[in-house]
């Protein structure tokens, strides 16, 4: 059942002109949808099936309990899984063709112990993110390793550590390494059939033809994937809207919320949003944030709380009534606002401000007629 006290309208045609740009400027490179994080919170599921349908034939998450919940939703391509599993499930892993990365010789052994062939890996080098994955010269010894015991190594990557700088020095230090290490294990036979290496910040900066596939993430949901340039041909997928819930008028000295840390210094009309931070609409936007009514930029005053906010209304030259749309992410006639803006705010990445959203926000999913 769906109230309409709040939802998060996603624009399907949005997303696919997305992945549509990047699969054109980056071929022959093609393009893994990165869907973990529930796709950012713009819905795994969803998001996946749309991919597959405009061509993407790979995708990436963190987690193999995202792999499994794609894999039960009827999805059938390639899933790559970046981070740490118990090896406990390793046979979990197998049966639903599921890609792992391998990134130490001590969880290579663990895994190899319940499953002693099969499975498809790919390796994770270590070219300075250090967080997983061996560095250049111990990753030649663990690629060897992989390739003797039966497993399929199918893949090798690294990832960028500051790709959305816009000091590139770093960077092309990593493809350098990352270059050294393809140089030296093609000299000892081994062949690779898929490198990648560039996530959605270095693919149009790093991204090189040698390369099989970019990791689009952050970008393919319309998210700027830096402060530090602007990719002027991506559309916001996401939009979060509500409603107004009541309307008031305050004395002054009225307060406003949990600790009074809003009190009226005029007379003023406010309106209350039935949404709050057990929807993932975060608590430092109190007595900061802005939300869109009438088209206007409403601020908000006094704390966020669990469940719902108040705004001020009282420029408004036509009163909200109860039932008005608010929108809290995306556009109202002229104004927009954006996740990055909102990133601003509470000095965070538009990366937190999505991912946070919570289950209870539910997700509908819209395409236009005028797709690209």
């Amino acid at each position: 059942m769906l109230s309409r006290r709040t939802f998060l309208e996603i624009d399907l045609t949005a997303y696919i002109n997305n992945l549509m740009f990047f699969s054109r400027k980056l071929s022959p490179t093609k393009v893994m949808a990165v869907v973990k994080s529930n796709a950012y919170g713009h819905g795994a599921i969803e998001l996946s099936r749309v991919a597959i349908e405009n061509g993407i034939n790979k995708l990436a998450v963190a987690f193999v309990e995202e792999a499994l919940e794609l894999r039960e939703a009827g999805v059938k391509i390639p899933i790559i899984v970046f981070n740490y599993f118990d090896p406990e499930y390793s046979k979990e892993v197998l049966a639903n063709d599921l890609t792992i990365t391998i990134y130490s010789e001590q969880q290579f052994k663990r895994i190899k112990e319940r499953v002693p062939e099969g499975l498809k890996v790919h390796l994770n080098v270590d070219t300075g993110m250090r967080r997983l994955g061996p560095d250049v010269e111990s990753a030649l010894k663990l690629a060897k390793d992989i390739v003797d015991s039966g497993y399929f190594l199918e893949g090798v990557y690294t990832h960028f550590a500051v790709a959305d700088e816009r000091d590139e020095s770093f960077s092309l230090r990593q493809l350098r390494d990352f270059r050294r290490f393809l140089e030296s294990i093609r000299k000892i036979g081994i062949t690779i059939p898929i490198i990648h290496v560039a996530n959605s910040a270095g693919a149009l900066r790093f991204n090189c033809s040698e390369f099989d596939y970019a990791r689009i993430g952050i970008a393919s949901y319309g998210l700027q994937p830096s402060e530090a340039f602007q990719i002027n041909e991506l559309e916001p997928v996401l939009s979060w809207k509500s409603v107004v819930s009541y309307v008031k008028k305050l004395k002054k000295g009225d307060s406003i919320s949990y600790g009074r840390t809003f009190i009226a210094r005029k007379e003023m009309t406010v309106a209350t949003v039935p949404v709050g931070y057990g929807d993932g609409y975060n608590r430092k936007l109190s007595n900061r944030g802005e939300v869109l009514i009438g088209g206007k930029r409403c601020k908000i005053l006094g704390r966020v709380c669990m469940d719902q906010f108040v705004v001020d209304v009282s420029h408004l030259s036509k009163k909200p009534k109860i039932g008005d749309e608010v929108v809290l992410i995306g556009k109202q006639g002229e104004e927009r606002i954006t996740v990055e803006e909102i990133a601003k705010l509470i000095d965070t990445i538009n990366y937190e401000v999505t991912c946070t959203i919570t289950s209870r926000v539910p997700r509908i999913y819209r395409r236009r007629e005028n797709s690209r």
